[in-house]
């Protein structure tokens, strides 16, 4: 039996309901930490770093209801928001194209906000400056389009591998890596959960579920996953949803966010601990 988490994109308030998701669970006597593999695109990588490095979740979750002075409010314009389904008709079914569309509008606004602030941010989230052991970090090369795949042999600082998983264009400025322009790994899929096939057992955490354009999303992905195993998808309720608000990159609903998704896990503890190979939840 072999395992893979796979936490999804969200902006700030996604990391915060994917932390109450994971300490709701371990509070039910479910710990998904001790996965094979830790896949984390986008807000999902800030998450896995801290999973995968096996870092006190009740005190992450703790920290969720602490100001951070080195967070900034940040939101997709109306022309930033056009620019996203722009891309998708553009790009269609073909993940690459999809891609390398969103490369441009990267690179035609590279510093939305300033580098220096945004390193900040980065650096404030991450619990861990060294490259846990089964830790895969998605980012999305803005040339060709393609999504890249960086682990602990990939010979890059976590921080800018991290970084560039989570660069929204128009949000949040490109992150250059050896030489390349790289943005969120979550702008073609917010949780590419397909990379997780192979793996006899899948938990899937994915604040944004639905599929954009013609790519698929998690739900679908889920659902192929479990034509070769187990799959779960933790997707925010409808009370979750509300916590979370509008906007994914405010930081003023990192609070609520993070309580109703550890008041969520409680209702669905019991299906993680099958997927996952535990007796039960407590």
């Amino acid at each position: 039996m072999n395992r893979a988490l796979v936490l999804g994109g969200g902006g700030v308030t996604g990391i915060a309901w994917e932390i109450g998701m994971l300490s709701g669970l371990l509070a039910a006597g479910v710990d998904v930490r001790d996965a094979d593999v830790v896949i984390g695109t986008s807000a999902g990588a800030f998450v896995g770093a801290a999973c995968a490095s096996g870092y006190d979740i009740e005190q992450l979750y703790v920290e969720q209801f602490q100001a951070d002075a080195a967070e900034v409010s940040a939101s997709a314009s109306q022309d930033t928001v056009a620019a996203w389904l722009q891309a998708y008709t553009v790009g269609g079914a073909d993940r690459d194209l999809v891609g390398a569309e969103f490369g441009k509008l990267a690179k035609a606004q590279p510093e939305p906000v300033s580098a220096e602030s945004r390193r900040k941010v980065v650096e404030s989230r991450l619990v861990t400056q060294d490259w846990p052991a089964t830790l895969k970090v998605t980012a999305i090369d803005a040339d060709t389009g393609q999504l890249h795949v960086f682990d602990k042999l990939a010979g890059v600082e976590l921080v800018d591998a991290v970084s560039a998983s989570g660069a929204v264009p128009g949000v949040w400025p490109l992150q250059r890596i050896d030489g390349r322009d790289w943005i969120d790994g979550g702008m073609v899929s917010a949780a590419n959960a397909y990379l997780a096939d192979g793996y006899d057992r899948v938990v899937v955490v994915a604040p944004m579920p639905w599929s954009f354009g013609q790519v698929p999303g998690a739900i679908e992905d889920v659902e192929a996953l479990n034509g070769n195993g187990v799959a779960t998808l933790l997707a925010p309720d409808e009370l979750s949803m509300a916590a979370i608000g509008p906007n994914p990159y405010d930081p003023d609903r990192r609070a609520p966010a993070a309580s109703a998704g550890r008041e969520q896990a409680q209702r669905v503890a019991a299906e993680v601990a099958a997927t996952w190979g535990i007796a039960e939840a407590r």
